[in-house]
């Protein structure tokens, strides 16, 4: 090793460690490798770590390589990967992540992967609960999001400032999906699944915010995008199964019998069943399933040839139909075989 391009950690080098871990990182210019020397306990590695627990207890080998006097461990984690885990292990701050950052994936996975390689529980609950508290696990948490999302929407609106600035301030799926699948969170993919099928491909959180971009007018007004790059291949086929799996429930489920209690006025089956049928039009149109029923079940208008009964029993009906669409929503994207 090339003594000229060792360096010792500013702050992760106690003169009294007595475990040396050694990673590489590039150098300012990008081309050369620097040697980034941490000096550590082994009893706070071991404490934090099954992975160090076993390391550190095994008999030393023979001829084991010393870094001046102490035990050297060469890893092949990155630096910056390495230095953020090891400041966790030592309490000192690591990330400061602020709810729905739509960036929080991005940055908690490379640490999610050290937290799995070195079996640190904690710091790995402590990730997991960032991410689950982000992405909503029951109806009622998603409807919360959606509603904070559209009063924060009409609010820009009022004060002249672009849809579009929304984005910052709420999950992206593409990246939560990735995180999800590489680090085995699958109590955030539903969520995540059925946000990405309400989005268009057109709609490249990236190739929308280039310099250049002309991205279309509606990403403007408050439509969404998504980091596209990010999902792989098996993902996208579980993203369009559920598309089809969503449009096929809508068109075999979305009929419920006609009730046989009625009030007074004209109200036919005809008209029960004209209202379901353009409800479920409508729904794969807006391609959001949960919001257009959500929308039609607090809407006030009267529906054209309904009785109030029958007009009260819609909203009944489609708040069922949101919880079975919402139970669902695994199967349909084929998530629980995943």
């Amino acid at each position: 090793m090339d003594q000229g391009h060792i360096k010792h950690h500013e702050d992760l080098y106690f003169d009294d460690g007595n475990v040396a871990l050694i990673a590489t990182s590039r150098g300012n210019g990008g081309d050369s490798e620097e040697h980034l020397v941490f000096r550590l306990h082994q009893s706070v590695l071991a404490k934090h770590s099954s992975v160090f627990k076993d390391m550190f207890t095994m008999p030393p080998a023979a001829g084991v390589e010393l870094y001046e006097g102490i035990p050297l461990v060469r890893v092949t984690d990155s630096a910056p990967d390495l230095e953020a885990l090891l400041r966790a292990l030592y309490n000192q701050p690591v990330l400061s992540l602020k709810s729905l950052d739509p960036d929080t994936p991005l940055r908690v996975k490379p640490l999610l992967l050290l937290a799995d390689k070195y079996d640190v529980q904690h710091l790995r609950t402590l990730l997991v609960g960032r991410l689950e508290d982000d992405w909503p696990q029951t109806l009622l948490q998603w409807d919360s999001l959606e509603a904070d999302i559209s009063g924060r929407l009409e609010a820009y609106k009022a004060h002249g400032l672009a849809g579009c600035e929304l984005e910052d301030n709420f999950p992206e799926p593409g990246s939560a999906i990735e995180v999800a699948r590489q680090c085995n969170i699958p109590s955030i993919l539903p969520a995540a699944f059925y946000h990405l099928s309400r989005i268009s491909i057109d709609y490249d959180w990236d190739n929308v915010r280039e310099a250049f971009a002309d991205p279309p007018d509606d990403w403007y007004s408050g439509t969404r995008s998504a980091r596209w790059s990010r999902i792989a291949r098996e993902d996208f086929v579980c993203l369009l199964q559920g598309r089809v799996q969503l449009s096929r429930y809508l068109d075999e489920e979305l009929s419920p019998p006609y009730p046989s209690d009625h009030g007074r006025g004209a109200c036919t089956s005809g008209h029960w069943n004209t209202f379901w049928y353009q409800l479920s039009e409508e729904c794969k149109r807006d391609q959001d399933v949960l919001g257009t029923l959500n929308l039609q079940a607090k809407t006030t208008v009267a529906v054209e040839g309904l009785c109030f009964s029958c007009q009260h029993r819609v909203s009944d009906e489609i708040e069922k139909y949101r919880d079975e669409i919402w139970r669902q929503i695994p199967a349909f994207f084929q998530l629980e075989q995943n």
